[in-house]
């Protein structure tokens, strides 16, 4: 199928340079997906959906031009084609502009599994049903508010005059859950669990069932906290809040226009020495992987903080040229845009301690499962609500909290990290993270 999308994208680039175009892209998906959706305890829907379309960029004179088509139909391409080269024409220049230059690309293995070819929708229903039923049978307080399951067939192809003539496929089968837990007039908060595989063997329904069945049973009896300062133990879910912005810092798009913390901190010391951070998308078998990223570059590994030290930061090419750097493999975005920078797998490595260890050493702190706050993009200030929360009592859970929150800096956090879990929690989808819990001491919790 790829091969056939190369064939169909190759001649544009002959006829996008006759018309004098200085470079010129075209970056191709097609996507075959299978939805089962299911809402209020009950299926919902099935769909059956192709996605297919051609983003196109055109460089002329430093200027660049953009469009997309939704279809791979020749006489569609033709027309994009020359939409971009009309914007390229009168769009501002912009001296950094430049394509990405042919590299040589491997096959990352284990990405595509044959069987997706041959999943039905009924297949698909069943394993939806499954998910459904596997989680209303741990307890009848859960209530199952949405969800899904999907199968999906993927295809890239991309080609651009600097020689760059690529291709790849993926399957993916995700699934996940939305709820909470009711009893009587108790409602706990709402919780989640997701997860997605590569390879249909890989799928799991009944762990991803129990998972979220044990996160809202949790959060049933909640009780109200006085005030206090003292060490949060952040799940793997909470602790994505403080890498996220962590990841959207270290992006060069974010520095170049002096909208990161981390500006000018490349080498310095943001973290605890225990604390090392990679982005590979490399993995074979993950859904997070790719051979190459956007705009035709090879995915690389990328060590982001090692032992504490902002080590590297994340390029696409528009952004490297600007410091005359090759870009490091994190274009991304679909057809219907031109790249951003985006991750692949992010690997916040773990650490030498269990998270039982972790808990039994806490005289009076709170275990924060899930967190809902925007922390500042620059400063990193931050207050949210705890949801979940479990509060540490001598070494001990104690019970389930509500009406907390906290307040904190994500960027002082990382230098206040006295614990990172042995356990780490993969969170596979495209991006991927893998996290463990972290501790962060000094926190203030409000009631």
């Amino acid at each position: 199928m790829t091969e056939e999308i190369l064939s169909i994208l190759d001649p544009f680039v002959n006829k996008a340079m006759k018309l004098g175009a200085d470079e010129v892209e075209l970056f191709a998906r097609q996507r075959k997906q299978k939805t089962v959706n299911f809402e209020a305890n009950n299926l919902k829907s099935a769909v059956s959906t192709l996605i297919e379309g051609v983003g196109i960029r055109v460089l002329k004179n430093k200027s660049l031009g953009f469009a997309s088509v939704n279809t791979l139909k020749k006489n569609k391409i033709n027309e994009g084609l020359k939409e971009a080269f009309a914007i390229a024409k009168v769009s501002p220049p912009e001296e950094f502009y430049i394509l990405p230059k042919k590299q040589k690309i491997t096959q990352i293995p284990n990405l595509f599994d044959e069987a997706i070819i041959n999943i039905s929708m009924d297949d698909a229903i069943e394993y939806s049903n499954n998910l459904l039923k596997s989680s209303l049978k741990i307890d009848s307080r859960i209530s199952i508010d949405s969800g899904n399951f999907e199968a999906t067939e993927d295809y890239f192809a991309i080609v651009n005059s600097n020689g760059i003539n690529a291709f790849d496929k993926k399957s993916d089968f995700s699934y996940g859950l939305f709820g909470m837990a009711i009893d009587g007039d108790d409602i706990g908060s709402f919780d989640a669990e997701f997860d997605a595989v590569v390879n249909e063997s890989e799928i799991n329904i009944q762990k991803t069932a129990e998972e979220f069945g044990n996160k809202v049973l949790q959060n049933l009896n909640a009780k109200k906290t006085e005030s206090f300062e003292g060490p949060a133990i952040f799940s793997p879910d909470a602790a994505q809040l403080v890498f996220y912005l962590v990841i959207e810092a270290a992006k060069a798009s974010n520095i170049q226009t002096g909208s990161s913390y981390l500006q000018d901190k490349l080498g310095d010391k943001i973290a605890v020495d225990n604390l090392s951070l990679i982005d590979d998308g490399t993995l074979p078998n993950s859904p997070g992987s790719r051979s190459f990223d956007r705009e035709g570059v090879p995915h690389k590994k990328l060590n982001v903080i090692e032992n504490g030290t902002f080590t590297g930061v994340f390029y696409d090419t528009f952004t490297a040229n600007k410091e005359n750097l090759k870009s490091t493999g994190h274009a991304g975005g679909s057809f219907r845009n031109i790249p951003n920078i985006s991750t692949t797998n992010l690997d916040i490595k773990p650490g030498k301690i269990s998270i039982d260890d972790i808990i039994s050493e806490i005289k009076h702190g709170i275990l924060i499962q899930r967190i809902s706050a925007a922390p500042d993009p620059i400063s990193g200030d931050y207050s949210g609500a705890i949801k979940g929360g479990k509060l540490i009592k001598n070494g001990e859970i104690t019970g389930t909290l509500k009406e907390v929150s906290a307040v904190g800096n994500v960027f002082t956090g990382l230098k206040n990290i006295s614990s990172i879990s042995k356990e780490q929690k993969p969170f596979r989808g495209t991006p991927s993270w893998f996290v463990p819990y972290i501790v962060i001491d000094d926190m203030k919790f409000i009631s």
